[in-house]
């Protein structure tokens, strides 16, 4: 049986691509393949590198294009070039604003590497940023690890990880929160991983949308 923190939780981390807004499928698909190009290698055809988009599994992608070393150079050499306008999905804003009401921070960790102020500029438009007081990216910090980013983000706000809840949409989220130490994890099932992936790494609930968060955190404290 899973132990609880007898306190309310006190702050909730979201993964931003495919839990917040929507993904650019076809637009990282093509930034994949030109980077590899970069790298001077002959990309696979764009449905396939789309289906690693989906399945989170470039990693696996590049050890079989040309061995370990590859991923490091192929983030080096990475850029997300001109990312089309954010979409939020329909209940996020609802979400966050429920998620403040209960006395929670707010935060977001995303694996983007833009800078964190590039960020806030492109989420302006949504409206997000009354509710996010931070957020976390993977620009130029030296690592690629989510355990460690997620925290530094626990660090930022001067809270436990066991009085923090990760919702994210892939098995990297939950399983990085678990290591981090998240007290409740909740997993969106939005058809870009797949659910065995998902429940293989036991979150504490999985979400058809973002809109489920409150009521998720409602049943956590009850």
């Amino acid at each position: 049986m899973k132990l609880r923190s007898l306190s309310q939780l006190r702050l909730a981390v979201f993964d931003l691509d495919g839990t917040l807004v929507e993904i650019e499928h076809e637009h990282f698909a093509e930034r994949i393949g030109f980077t590899l190009k970069k790298i001077g290698l002959e990309p696979p055809p764009i449905d396939q590198i789309l289906q690693v988009v989906h399945q989170h599994t470039l990693p696996t992608l590049l050890l079989e294009l040309d061995g370990p070393k590859l991923e490091k150079i192929f983030w080096d050499l990475f850029d997300e070039g001109d990312i089309p306008p954010l979409r939020l999905f329909d209940q996020t804003l609802y979400t966050l604003e429920e998620v403040v009401s209960r006395g929670m921070q707010v935060a977001i960790a995303t694996a983007r590497q833009s800078h964190h102020d590039e960020m806030r500029a492109r989420l302006a438009a949504t409206g997000i940023l009354k509710h996010v007081q931070f957020i976390s990216t993977f620009y130029q910090t030296g690592w690629k690890n989510k355990i460690e980013q997620l925290k530094l983000v626990c660090a930022q706000h001067r809270i436990e990880p066991d009085l923090a809840m990760m919702v994210g949409d892939s098995a990297d989220d939950m399983r990085s929160s678990a290591m981090a130490g998240f007290a409740l994890r909740l997993a969106m099932k939005n058809g870009v991983t797949e659910e065995s992936l998902l429940q293989a790494q036991a979150p504490d609930r999985m979400l058809e949308c973002i809109g489920e968060v409150p009521s998720a955190v409602d049943e956590y404290h009850s």
